[in-house]
Order: structure tokens, then C-alpha cells, then sequence
């Protein structure tokens, strides 16, 4: 896809040439001509919004071919991606043959970063239909020419090692460049992501070509980092029988590969809604000035983050999202309006994650608050929301458009500024837009009391292991209450093969022997409606806590007989903490 700023059988092989192997090649001869070629290999072809069989996925033509009698046509609204897997080391070869015939309006191919397309451009080639093209690198254009309505050779060297690359086209040396450029600015990555054709020409027009013969050969040997973890199962630890107890347990974290990686840990936890009625406001805005954002594309979605040691810091682990307030205008031209939940993203990519939750409202003008019809738990991911729209391509070539709201900041929170008009997140004051140094006017409305996060890992929860280097992380729990304590470690790398380990985790409470057995209680009825009947002999104290860690109940006694009101508790499950003789015992109860 061309990178457009908004506000405004197979053949496959694997063989060695001397020092070369080929990874990947297609001639497109072993698919079905007039057929599309994702829909038939989704195993190495894909289209910019992984959707094979739309209206972005490419016919297998027999119109033209370098080998006979098949080749790729680009048209329309074709946009198709090959992977490279985000190598971070090696040399590669990209060759292809293109074919740009007079009658059309020229064509385009372009280079990603990242595995994933529309986040980082690494060059974009434009092709007249006269037969001369250009490259754009940081801005700036190198000129080629080409021979027009005749096959024609494409390489693109990639020199990973070195980060440097170079075009040659029709068996002439375009441009040799250094690699981590982009190609709009000099501040990338040096990573070989994604290859894309898509139908475009010079000027924005639609293009049309043919492509044959797309070989992927390694040269050197790619050395990437790996990310390597042990034990990499499930988590049992217990702590007790006095408490507050802690104990931890230790992640050995190795790299046999070459390059360094990158790891993250977060805790997260099995938390239930609070019974509490705090409500926090979380925000990156300023005041709502009359500032806006307009957009170019049929859809958009802005959005705003708080990562988890913000959230913990804030002490609102356990707390629920109940609404969403966004500053909408123009709003009779929006199309599909959603608020959006996003799960947190690794380490490969910044930004908001996948869609988890969204809803359809009725939009109004200026201030819109949208209660959620299923409240999010705050369970200790990172936190991202936002809203979603479309609009027609005539409302989004045209001067009145629907506006997002956003306050007037100088310089923008890095959390509070995220949109998408593509695949791909990005910050809004990115690129070209530098100078919108807005954030949203967007703001979540959380209610509830948040619990104390028992887990921790150190020495910190996301660090860099070098090339066959190792490292350790400790995570330490801590408990202070009889509660089940349940959750989950997600353990990320930058490592494509490794990307995501989510382990289970459970602390169970040690009790003596003497508490376990020495102390008979009976408690009913459960489930309980009104009451709770508690019967043993001598009862000393009582406390109720629902599993959130949230202490409902408490009282102190001097009887063998007690009953306790359940009304205004919500319903759920409850554990019920008896100290009676001088032991403890705690039951779970469920309240209707």
C-alpha cells in the first residue's frame, strides 16, 4: 500500500548455488489463471490487510509472463505482501521482473521494516508508463528508467550486517542507501519486515502492472537473536502459614542467537468487579480547545494508552472501565462508530493490540459519554481505548469532514496521541504531521477500588539480552490475605518465533495442621439470598472478603452462633474467614 498521510501448486524451492540460498520462489505457473493468488497460497502470500480473497488480493493473469504462462496482476485495489519475518541479520536478495505496460498509469512497489506492514516504509519506488520511475529515500527521489511494455529485471540487495541496500533495476545500480533509512526520514530500524505491490502510479493514480518470477535468496546467513526462557510452564507456589507471606520464583532468560533481544513481563491477574463506587478519570488531555483532526481515509480510529506500571502506580488493578467519553463533530457524516478496547501489544510493535471489546453508539455533537454494556476489568495489561469511524471516499476527499476532538497541546503525551487509517498504529504528530502536537480528547471513566498487586518481577520487568548472553528474573509474590491468588505472567520477545508466553500462576496458603483440623465450622445456607448462619464453638472473629481482596464484612464475637445480612452485597463468590480456638478457617460462599 502506498504510505498516505491523512488531513487530507507452488513453486516453492529451497536450493544452494554456490553461496546462495534461495528461500522462496514463485513463477505463478502452478495456480489456476483467473483465480486469486492469496486465496490460493495464504502460506506465503498475504494482502496489506491480511483479508486474502478481497478486493486487495491479485488474479493470476496469462496476459503477459517472463516464464511462461502465468504472472501477478496488479490492479484496481490489489495490495499484496510478502514476509520476510523481521530479519535483523544476513544478506538477502529480492528479484523479481516487472511489466508496465503504456496503456495504463504506471506502477509502484515498496519495502517494509516490519513484518507486519504500514508501520514503517523503508523506501516506495514509483513507475511511469513513459518509462522512467524514481525511488523515495528520506524524502528525497533518484530517478531510473526502464523499458515500457517489456519484461524487465528488479533486484533489491539488502545487506543487513552492514544496514545497507541498494536498487538496481534493468540490471542497472539505482541507489545504494543506508538501510535503517525510511522514506521519509533518517530515524528507522534496521530490520527486513515485508515486500508490498500494490496498484499504484506517480500522482496518485492507479497503477497497473504484471509481476514474474519473485525469487527471496539469503546470501549470508541470517544470525537473529532468540529468546529462550526455563521453566516455561505453569507457575504453583505457596506462602504461609503466617502471613503476610512472600516467596518467588525465578525465569532464566537466555539468547543463543546472534543479535540481541528484547523481553517484557507483566503480571496480570484473575480480578472480579469491585463492589466500591470510587470513580478515577483517565485522560492525556488538556482542556478541549477548538482544535480537531480530520481524515483522508475511509476509516480512522484514534485512541489513547496507560501501560500497566502506570495503572498499578494509580492503584486501579481490579478496577472496571465503565465509560468512554470522546469530543465528536460533524458526526452526521460518520459511518460505524465504535468505542474500542485494545489489548496490549509485545515488544514488536508500540501501540494498541487487537481489538478485544467495541461497541456501537449513536453519536452527538461535542460530548459524547457511552457507557459500556460490558464493563472492562482492569486486570493488569496495559490499557487501550478509543473510538473507530468510517466515511465514504467522496466525505473523505471533501472539505467538511468528521472531526476528533483533542485539546492544544505543545507536546503531546507519547500515550495520548495514537491513530490508524491503515493496518498500522502511529502517532498522530508523526512524519509529515509533525506539527499536530494534539492529544485526544478522549477519557475513560473507571469505577471501583483497586486491590494490591501481589506479583513484582525483578530486577526489572523488561530488559535487552545481549547475543548469547543470558539473564534472570525473579518474581516475588506477596500475600497478605487468605484469598485464592490466580493470574498470569504474559512474557513477550522481540523474537518472531517467540513472541508471546502466557503462564498460569497460582499461591496457595499453607495452613498449620493444627488450624485445618482443629476447628469445625458450618455455614449456610449457600448460596445465600439474606443471611449467613455461621455455627461453631467459640467464634472470635469473623471477615468476608469478595475475590477481588476487598474485605466486605468484619466483626469480632464471643458466641457459637452468629448471623450475618447479605443485603447490598453483589452477587458472587465470597470467602468467608472464621477464627475460632484460636485456628482459622476459611470457606468459600456464593451470594445470590
Amino acid at each position: 500500500m502506498k504510505k498516505v498521510l491523512f488531513l487530507f501448486c507452488l513453486a516453492f524451492t529451497c536450493v544452494m548455488l554456490q553461496a546462495q540460498t534461495i528461500v522462496f520462489s514463485d513463477n505463478f505457473d502452478s495456480y489456476t489463471a483467473g483465480q486469486k493468488l492469496c486465496s490460493q497460497n495464504n502460506t506465503n502470500w498475504t494482502t496489506w490487510s491480511n483479508a486474502p480473497g478481497t478486493s486487495e488480493d491479485a488474479v493470476i493473469s496469462t496476459e503477459q509472463a517472463n516464464s511462461p504462462s502465468n504472472s501477478l496482476k496488479i490492479t484496481g485495489t490489489n495490495d499484496i505482501i510478502y514476509r520476510f519475518s523481521n530479519q535483523t541479520s544476513g544478506v538477502f536478495d529480492i528479484d523479481f521482473n516487472y511489466y508496465v505496460p503504456s496503456s495504463g498509469s504506471g506502477a509502484y512497489f515498496n519495502l517494509q521494516h516490519y513484518y507486519n506492514p504500514g508501520i514503517e516504509w523503508a523506501f516506495e519506488s514509483f513507475l511511469y508508463n513513459s518509462g522512467t520511475g524514481y525511488i523515495t529515500i528520506n524524502g528525497s527521489n533518484t530517478n531510473f528508467s526502464f523499458p515500457i511494455n517489456s519484461w524487465f529485471p528488479v533486484k533489491i540487495h539488502v545487506d543487513l550486517d552492514n544496514n545497507s541496500a541498494t536498487l538496481t533495476v534493468n540490471n542497472t545500480d539505482v541507489i545504494t542507501w543506508t538501510f535503517s533509512n525510511t522514506s521519509d526520514n533518517t530515524s528507522g530500524i534496521c530490520q527486513l519486515g515485508s515486500v508490498n505491490f500494490y496498484a499504484g502510479a506517480p500522482d496518485n493514480g492507479s497503477g497497473t502492472y504484471y509481476v514474474d518470477d519473485f525469487v527471496f535468496s539469503e546470501i549470508s546467513a541470517a544470525n537473529d537473536g532468540s529468546f529462550v526462557f526455563s521453566p516455561d510452564g505453569d507457575i504453583n507456589v505457596s506462602v504461609g502459614p503466617n502471613l503476610p507471606g512472600t516467596t518467588s520464583y525465578t525465569l532464566n532468560l537466555s539468547n543463543p542467537g546472534g543479535t540481541p533481544v528484547n523481553y517484557r513481563i507483566v503480571p496480570v491477574y484473575d480480578v472480579e468487579p469491585s463492589v466500591a463506587t470510587l470513580v478515577n478519570d483517565l485522560t492525556r488531555a488538556g482542556a478541549v480547545s477548538e482544535n480537531g483532526i480530520l481524515f483522508g481515509s475511509t476509516f480512522a480510529a484514534a485512541a489513547i494508552g496507560f501501560p500497566a506500571s502506570e495503572l498499578i502506580s494509580r492503584n486501579l488493578i481490579g478496577t472496571s472501565l465503565e465509560s468512554i467519553e470522546v469530543y465528536l463533530t460533524n458526526v452526521d457524516l460518520m459511518l460505524n462508530p465504535k468505542i474500542q478496547i485494545y489489548d496490549m501489544n509485545g515488544i514488536l510493535v508500540d501501540g494498541p493490540g487487537e481489538v478485544i471489546y467495541e461497541q456501537s453508539f449513536s453519536p452527538v455533537e461535542g460530548q459524547n459519554i457511552i457507557g459500556l454494556n460490558t464493563p472492562y476489568l482492569l486486570d493488569g495489561r496495559d490499557l487501550w481505548f478509543g473510538v473507530y469511524f468510517e466515511q465514504t471516499e467522496e466525505t473523505a476527499a471533501s472539505d467538511t469532514r468528521p472531526v476528533v476532538g483533542c485539546d492544544d497541546a505543545v507536546s503531546p503525551d507519547p500515550y495520548g496521541n495514537w491513530c490508524k487509517t491503515s493496518v498500522a498504529w502511529g502517532h498522530l504528530n508523526a512524519g509529515a504531521s509533525s506539527s499536530l502536537t494534539y492529544n485526544w480528547a478522549i477519557t475513560g471513566h473507571v469505577h471501583g477500588a483497586g486491590m494490591n498487586p501481589w506479583m513484582s518481577v525483578a530486577p526489572t520487568a523488561q530488559g535487552t539480552i545481549a547475543a548469547n548472553g543470558s539473564a534472570q528474573a525473579t518474581i516475588n509474590f506477596t500475600i497478605d490475605n487468605q484469598l485464592p491468588h490466580t493470574g498470569k505472567l504474559y512474557v513477550y520477545s522481540d523474537d518472531l518465533n517467540n513472541q508471546l508466553n502466557i503462564l498460569n500462576v497460582t499461591v496457595s496458603i499453607t495452613n498449620s495442621v493444627e488450624e485445618s483440623e482443629s476447628i469445625l465450622i458450618s455455614i449456610y445456607p449457600n448460596p445465600a439470598t439474606d443471611v449467613l448462619n455461621i455455627a461453631s464453638e467459640n467464634i472470635n472473629r469473623v471477615e468476608v472478603f469478595n475475590l477481588a481482596g476487598q474485605r466486605v464484612w468484619e466483626g469480632q464475637y464471643c458466641e457459637s452462633d452468629i448471623t450475618i445480612s447479605t443485603n447490598g452485597w453483589a452477587p458472587g463468590t465470597y470467602l468467608v474467614k472464621v477464627t475460632a480456638q484460636g485456628a482459622t478457617k476459611v470457606e468459600k460462599v456464593i451470594v445470590r
